[in-house]
């Protein structure tokens, strides 16, 4: 799976399918200027774990981006260790 996630200026996703070489296969009729500075490119197998590992991913930066880095990763809180699933 080769796929460009950007953001439109009206706050629409826009998602491509990218070639071998990093070319969109059928590419968003978006001018580069209606696109917010933020494009995400992603590489991988095109199966479930592969998608739910993005999904995973993104909801990562989501939380780094609102909460900071303390939202993400393992930390202590009132002395217990959290139970997280790496």
């Amino acid at each position: 799976m080769h796929r460009r996630y950007s953001i439109h200026r009206d706050g629409d996703l826009l998602v491509e399918e990218l070639d071998a070489s990093g070319k969109p296969i059928e590419p968003e009729p978006v001018k580069p200027e209606d696109r917010l500075p933020i494009e995400v490119t992603v590489l991988s197998p095109d199966d479930a774990d592969s998608r739910a590992a993005l999904i995973d991913l993104l909801e990562m930066a989501l939380g780094l981006e609102v909460d900071g880095p303390e939202s993400v990763g393992r930390r202590k809180r009132d002395g217990q260790e959290l139970n997280v699933l790496s």
